[in-house]
């Protein structure tokens, strides 16, 4: 038997099993969050901990066989849905059979993150993960939640945000012993992970060639070839190019970090502080410069031409073309 009660702001959990009574404190969450806690106790005191058929699996465990299968399949996504699955994901579901999952247990999943302020991009991301591990679990043989998850509708839409002159060279003047890696993502387009896996000698022929491998997939999956702008070869020529790669082999989440503290030194909105923006920053200049969107969407390696055009409003004369000689 299992109880929820409230006790101030904080909100505790009473069992018995047959070890004895436990108390345990939930904290300071919503109701409907203590209720979702309640029901995986009643479930766990029911079935005993971690109790599964052949065919039917506790989340948190099937999460582990998951995240060993796509470890090996998308090595260049792992660590993002790693840290999905195990800070955000598990906690949640814990050890509840998958197919016990309800789209209201999703619904109420959905609010926290909601209540917690993240965009709803972000929660979309944490949604996907969950859709495909329930689409693999299905693969695998287990029982899995028969229902659709929904995306959070995101009702905002804003320009994609892109850096000045003046801000990049504040951000070069600021940050001296990596600025050839910013002059690169800004003069190529490539997103982080792309740079991150560059070999030496995959840049020939004034190209830069990103290949797709087993090891390091792009987003797309497939190959794509950048030529090397003036500023891309400048840039290059400040790198190392006797290593068998182009970046030195520190983690990402540094490289990540390394670019939030020049853009802080340099007075950067903090807004601004992704190093995506650079991506966007060589998208937006293109755009600007009248590129056409297929040669752009080409350059940046989007699967969809409808990513590309959400740069199509930076361009002055993209849509005051179409109406040259209106005149009612």
């Amino acid at each position: 038997m299992a109880v929820i009660r409230k006790r101030g702001k904080a909100w505790y959990l009473d069992w018995r099993d047959s070890k004895g009574r436990h108390n345990k404190s939930l904290g300071s969450i919503s109701e409907e969050l203590a209720k979702v806690m309640l029901k995986r106790k009643e479930y766990e005191l029911s079935v005993g901990v971690g109790g599964q058929s052949s065919d039917r699996i506790a989340f948190d465990k099937y999460t582990r066989e998951y995240l060993a299968w796509y470890e090996h399949q998308f090595p260049s996504s792992y660590n993002t849905t790693e840290i999905i699955v195990i800070k955000s994901l598990e906690p949640f579901f814990g050890n509840v059979l998958i197919n016990k999952i309800s789209s209201k247990d999703v619904e109420i999943y959905t609010r926290e993150k909601n209540a917690q302020g993240l965009k709803p991009g972000t929660v979309n991301r944490k949604l996907a993960v969950l859709s495909a591990i329930f689409t693999k679990a299905k693969k695998d043989g287990y029982f899995v939640p028969d229902f659709k998850i929904d995306k959070v509708p995101d009702l905002e839409s804003k320009p994609p945000k892109y850096y000045t002159a003046d801000e990049l060279q504040l951000i070069y003047d600021h940050d001296p012993t990596h600025a050839h890696w910013w002059k690169l993502l800004v003069n190529t387009g490539m997103r982080l992970g792309e740079l991150h896996q560059l070999k030496t000698a995959d840049i020939r022929n004034r190209s830069i060639y990103l290949i797709s491998s087993v090891d390091a997939r792009t987003k797309s999956k497939k190959w794509r070839l950048i030529p090397l702008s003036k500023g891309a070869e400048k840039s290059l020529q400040v790198f190392d190019l006797t290593e068998e790669y182009v970046l030195p082999r520190f983690h990402k989440d540094s490289i990540k970090t390394a670019f939030q503290r020049a853009c802080k030194r340099a007075g950067i909105a903090k807004g601004k502080h992704g190093v995506h923006c650079l991506r966007h920053t060589f998208a937006s200049n293109l755009v600007m410069n009248k590129v056409p969107l297929h040669t752009v969407q080409k350059l940046l390696g989007h699967a969809n031409i409808k990513t590309t055009e959400q740069y199509a409003h930076l361009s002055p004369d993209y849509l005051k073309d179409s109406l040259d000689g209106v005149d009612f």
